[in-house]
């Protein structure tokens, strides 16, 4: 039977932990330890004493272990989407919210590597099970959300008529690709550190915000892009 993980943040930022909180100081430590060890290696007592809280405070925001660690996953990556959302709204014209959503993507794991990293990471099986009701409804709001953004700007024109996951891919797909090359040690005995994460992922904010653009824009009659779009 799928268990329901604790209630997220989902309904609003006014239910997430007050700073300093203990139920904050858990899911920090968490974090931490989860992105280093995995879940499974991580223990509720190493927890404990990383956040420097009691087991009866534990027990007060958390079932166990496994809830923990789908409600800290849905809480990012509720956070995350909604950021890039927000960034979307910030936008008239068109080409800038296709620009800005990919430097939103950069910056966010820029300023938080560990729940980037968290969120690229959390798959193990037994907390995904727990996860994978609300991660779906949080992700059918979100796709469905970008995907009646690219609708609109494709029927004004402006961007390529393309099915959304060609879209989405062609827009995020570069971005989320070297942020995962950057956050998971594969080869690399730990992960860059902060700084240089910043840096590294600041670099490519242009080449692949200009990537996006051209690849999504409704080329101009002539242009080799609109021929390549004819013949398909």
């Amino acid at each position: 039977m799928t268990k329901t993980p604790t209630k997220t943040s989902t309904a609003g930022a006014g239910h997430r932990a007050r700073p300093g909180s203990s139920r904050e100081d858990i899911a920090a430590a968490a974090i931490e330890l989860f992105v280093d060890r995995g879940v499974a290696a991580t223990r509720v007592e190493d927890i404990l004493a990383a956040a420097g809280v009691s087991v009866g405070s534990f027990y007060h925001h958390f079932r166990d272990k496994l809830d923990l660690a789908a409600t800290v996953y849905l809480e990012h990556l509720e956070r995350f989407q909604r950021d890039l959302l927000v960034e979307l709204d910030r936008h008239a014209r068109t080409e800038d919210a296709v620009r800005g959503l990919v430097l939103a993507y950069l910056r966010w794991a820029g300023g938080d590597p560990r729940a980037m990293g968290y969120l690229h990471q959390c798959r193990e099986p037994n907390v995904a099970e727990i996860a994978e009701g609300e991660e779906a409804r949080l992700k059918q709001s979100f796709d469905g959300r970008l995907a009646g953004w690219l609708d609109e700007r494709a029927a004004t024109g402006e961007l390529r008529a393309l099915p959304y996951e060609h879209s989405l891919a062609l827009w995020l797909g570069p971005a989320a690709h070297l942020v995962r090359a950057a956050i998971e040690p594969s080869g690399r005995s730990t992960a860059p550190k902060p700084d240089a994460l910043t840096a590294h992922l600041a670099r490519a904010e242009r080449v692949l915000a200009d990537a996006a653009w051209e690849a999504l824009r409704r080329p101009a009659p002539g242009d080799d892009a609109d021929q390549a779009d004819q013949v398909s």
